[in-house]
């Protein structure tokens, strides 16, 4: 595996890691050199509760007199009355936890009757227990290469939230959760190997009905989880299009797919008339295997079939981590062609050099409108903030409008605090390990908040897919309950859902702003150079599916 992918994977987990968490922190989440969100200002996050209107009202209505996410008796809808309004609260609205063990706001799990007729149903279900497997990415292999970011321990993580169903709920319909960890190298030669190896083993030695995982993890053993081996896997990294069609309905992730990433920004930049036929936009693609395709796919001939003009160019990588060939070449077409826009999709090594060699050629601020995605990251801090590392090129790169479903750089705003389900397991993980943690959203510098987040979500979307497969189920059975799931809890409680056919949570975007040098309240500090950051205008709206 490249260094290259490391790093994209760990701006990747700190999206999810940090989908609203510690300052210094970021949000993104999705991978390879692919893969934001932030909270606006105090007006504009006022906009969004008083646009909501009736969606407020009929909220309220539902929700009766309670907020608190509850457990109710009878058929009264038992309905989370999300603070924020809009279409977070009209989400919630449609949204009926009832008296499910799995769906609570104010405890994360809910004693329960064991099923009385337990019996063995399948590979890794026995009557007593169920196989899960977590596979650990070791992200402190990260260090060497600079990228030193605390993200807790993962292994603790999982372990605290499993114990917790067993030791506190009762397993899951009377079976308890048989956790095992399988550890591989985040990068090396070997990296590939080692995570066919691992797939073989949660599948074989294990019998995993489910794997999980936080910390990036891709490439052909995905495939070998879930085609293959027909295991159902949920991470927390964007998936491609072919993955999860190839999946058979297994492969789930807190992420929009690569494609995603592209496809919703150019259509909802289309829509809002931030690009129009009058502009001139370019776009160059790394080489990085099945990279160039999505780009040209999904972005490329989406806005050239709206009437645009598109100078595309791929440069070569040379099978290296950064990708240099062809760069002063592709600037020097985009000057001559006299580009009004440019849409970023390339990572965090690749994109400084070329913002760099743009700025050698005489781009000036204010002469192209930069966009992006999440795709290779760049709805985070720590990939898009490379950019400034040259202060002409961050000035260059100031006012880049960023398509995305994450909240980066949330916790700035104004009387910030963290959503429901983000205190639940935090207070849960923090009451209950062994290591003395203690993870707060405002460690600056710190992801740990957010991964502890991450795990807490993943492990209860499995057993909420358990339990509803009923009291003796097979495999099939929960795969079919996990695509039946519909409304599902999200990390930063943003509209999402699992279907049929949709394995991909999240259900809005909203439009973020890349601010050079940042002036924003608590900034993303560098170590050298000035404080970048990526805040939200809090615009959150459905998804251009």
């Amino acid at each position: 595996m490249h260094m290259f992918e490391v790093r994209a994977w760990l701006a990747v987990l700190l999206g999810l890691v940090l989908l609203a968490t510690a300052c210094g922190g970021e949000v993104t989440d999705d991978a390879g050199e692919d893969s934001g969100a932030t909270a606006g200002s105090d007006d504009t996050a006022e906009d969004s509760s008083d646009d909501s209107g009736s969606e407020d009202a009929a909220t309220d209505d539902a929700a009766g007199d309670g907020d608190s996410g509850e457990a109710t008796d009878g058929d009264e809808p038992n309905i989370y009355v999300d603070p924020r309004g809009g279409v977070f609260a009209d989400f919630q609205a449609g949204f009926d936890r009832g008296d499910h063990p799995f769906t609570q706001l104010d405890s994360y799990c809910v004693a329960h009757d064991a099923a009385a007729d337990r019996v063995d149903t399948d590979d890794g279900i026995g009557a007593d227990e169920i196989s899960i497997v977590h596979i650990k990415s070791r992200l402190e292999d990260a260090v060497n290469i600079g990228f030193g970011i605390p993200v807790g321990d993962m292994n603790e993580m999982f372990r605290v939230y499993v114990d917790h169903i067993n030791e506190e709920c009762g397993g899951i319909r009377g079976r308890m959760l048989s956790l095992e960890t399988i550890e591989v190298s985040l990068f090396g030669p070997t990296t590939q190997e080692e995570r066919n190896a691992a797939c073989l083993q949660a599948t074989d030695d294990f019998n995993a009905v489910f794997i999980l995982n936080s910390s990036g993890f891709q490439g052909s053993a995905t495939l070998c989880i879930v085609e293959e081996n027909e295991t159902m896997f949920i991470s927390t990294q964007g998936q491609s299009d072919e993955f999860m069609e190839r999946s058979g309905g297994r492969l789930f992730s807190l992420s929009n797919t690569n494609s995603e990433n592209l496809r919703f920004a150019a259509q909802d930049l289309l829509a809002s008339g931030l690009l129009t036929t009058d502009d001139v936009i370019g776009v160059a693609a790394p080489d990085t295997a099945g990279q160039p395709e999505d780009v040209e796919e999904h972005l490329v001939n989406v806005l050239r079939d709206a009437g645009l003009e598109v100078v595309f160019d791929v440069i070569g990588c040379g099978g290296s981590t950064i990708c240099t060939e062809g760069v002063p070449e592709s600037v020097t077409n985009m000057r001559n062609a006299e580009i009004t826009a440019f849409f970023n999709v390339m990572g965090i090594l690749t994109a400084p050099g070329y913002i760099d060699e743009m700025v050698n050629q005489g781009f000036q601020p204010g002469d192209v409108q930069f966009f992006a995605s999440d795709f290779n990251s760049q709805a985070s801090e720590l990939v898009s903030g490379q950019i400034a590392n040259s202060p002409t090129s961050g000035d260059l790169y100031d006012g880049a409008i960023i398509i995305d479903f994450r909240d980066t750089g949330l916790y700035r705003s104004e009387g910030y605090q963290p959503t429901a389900l983000q205190e639940m397991c935090a207070a849960l993980y923090n009451e209950n390990n062994t290591v003395g943690a203690l993870h707060s959203w405002n460690d600056p510098g710190d992801s740990s908040y957010g991964m502890s987040v991450s795990v807490c979500n993943i492990v209860r979307t499995a057993a909420r897919g358990i339990y509803d497969a009923g009291d003796n189920p097979t495999r099939d059975d929960i795969v079919a309950a996990m695509n039946a799931l519909g409304p599902v809890d999200h990390s930063a409680m943003i509209p999402a859902s699992i279907e049929e056919g949709k394995g991909s949570m999240p259900n809005v975007i909203q439009t973020l702003d890349f601010s050079f040098p940042c002036t924003q309240p608590i900034p993303y500090e560098r170590s050298n150079g000035d404080p970048v950051c990526i805040t939200g205008r809090n615009d959150f709206r459905p998804s251009p599916r």
